[in-house]
């Protein structure tokens, strides 16, 4: 029985003294500092596990999560997804590839859908290019996806642009400047027909 005793005793001991070990290796690596690391993903939670930000490669990247709700992508990036404090995606940075655009973009959201983006993109079959700012209005029924564009500052292919778009994404108002340097300035209706409009050659 006192063998029996020792036994349970030295391996109850053995016991603790692995875990005492593997916690104090686990508290002393906590603070290890790194000239370079090679990862697929890396999660970023606050103190309740929610993610606030992840950084992933394309592979790995999380499907866009609104009210607590997967969705699918489009297209799945490499980037940056930054969360709110419900777990709910508010934008990102996004490195994309498919057969006929190459598209980088920085996006902050509303809570149901895309707000404003910072874009550059350059197509994979001919030298077409474009960057710019996009602004969208939100919409308030708060439909998945529900939202009004309403402001364009683009370059395109060496065309530099201002559009406002009325509440139902029509132009109504365009500034531009083409690739030769010619200045134009239109108003255009709801219905799209031309009110005004000024050019270089008045």
């Amino acid at each position: 029985m006192k063998k029996t005793t020792q036994l349970i005793v030295g391996f109850y001991a053995g016991i603790v003294t692995i875990a005492f070990l593997m916690l104090f290796y686990s508290f002393n690596t906590l603070h290890q500092k790194f000239d370079e690391i090679t990862v697929k993903r890396i999660n970023i939670v606050d103190d309740k596990g929610v993610n606030r930000m992840i950084i992933s490669n394309q592979e790995r990247m999380e499907p866009p999560i609104l009210f607590g709700k997967k969705y699918k992508r489009a297209l799945n990036p490499a980037g940056i997804i930054f969360y709110n404090e419900k777990g709910d995606e508010c934008g990102g940075l996004a490195i994309s590839k498919n057969p006929e655009t190459n598209t980088y973009a920085l996006a902050f959201d509303y809570d149901n859908a895309d707000a404003i983006g910072i874009l550059t993109q350059q197509s994979n079959k001919n030298n077409h290019y474009k960057s710019g700012i996009v602004i969208n209005d939100k919409d308030l029924s708060g439909k998945i996806g529900g939202n009004t564009n309403r402001i364009n500052l683009m370059t395109d292919n060496g065309n530099s642009g201002l559009v406002i778009n009325g509440p139902d994404e029509k132009p109504r108002i365009i500034i531009s400047v083409d690739s030769l340097g010619n200045p134009l300035f239109k108003i255009l209706n709801n219905e799209g027909k031309l009110i005004k409009e000024i050019n270089s050659s008045e």
